[in-house]
């Protein structure tokens, strides 16, 4: 398992949250290796826990920031005055070499580069937030896309990670991304049928023009479990 997860999860598993790690190291989780060179630390929570989350990072020496349209972000300082615009928050600590500010003429914010070179030091982690409802975990970009929560959230080796047919959904929006395809291939072919059908669903769903990761399975054979 990757050390920088490892020490991610140590620190996160005292916040009094429920997270899952997301992106593609939930990916390696699920494969049991490391597969590729990962940009960043991603992991899943949810809405009802984002002010906790908030107050547990800042307390560990990170400063937050919650993205806004138009590619701007707000530094949270108060849990009482943010924007919600969008699910995520980016926390990391000064010094990080993945983030680079640029000031607006507006209070508290600023313009947010990210470099994708590769995270060494835990320095860094977004959070992208999530609704459950009812024993479900529902799919941010269409919420009527639901998973049960135990099928949801994965574990390996005690530690939490959205499983990889909800990962994949949220990558196949933006497919030409760096290592998504390698993502896919790996993932697809190691999950279960159950799995493949649940995300073949999800896509045929998402995507009712097609998609080029929708599979006929019929055609080329169902994996076997």
């Amino acid at each position: 398992m990757n050390e920088l997860i490892k020490k991610a999860d140590g620190l996160l598993k005292n916040g009094g949250f429920e997270y899952a790690f997301c992106g593609g190291h939930a990916v390696d989780l699920f494969l049991g290796y490391e597969s590729r060179v990962h940009g960043d630390i991603d992991v899943c929570a949810y809405w009802s826990e984002r002010d906790k989350i908030i107050l547990f990072m800042q307390a560990h020496g990170f400063v937050v920031y919650e993205m806004l349209s138009g590619g701007r972000a707000h530094r949270i300082t108060d849990i009482s005055k943010q924007m919600q615009e969008k699910r995520n928050i980016f926390c990391f600590r000064e010094g990080c070499p993945l983030v680079k500010l640029y000031p607006l003429d507006e209070n508290d914010c600023c313009r947010l580069e990210f470099f994708h070179v590769g995270q060494t030091e835990l320095d860094f982690i977004e959070f992208l937030f999530n609704d459950r409802s009812d024993g479900y975990f529902e799919y941010a970009r269409n919420r009527e896309i639901k998973r049960k929560l135990e099928k949801a959230v994965l574990l390996s080796d005690g530690v939490p990670y959205l499983s990889p047919e909800i990962c994949l959904l949220y990558k196949s929006t933006d497919v030409e991304r760096n290592g998504y395809r390698q993502d896919f291939e790996l993932a697809y072919k190691a999950m279960d049928t159950e799995q493949r059908d649940w995300l073949q669903s999800a896509l045929k769903k998402l995507y009712p023009n097609g998609h080029e990761w929708i599979r006929d399975e019929k055609r080329r054979g169902k994996p076997r479990r």
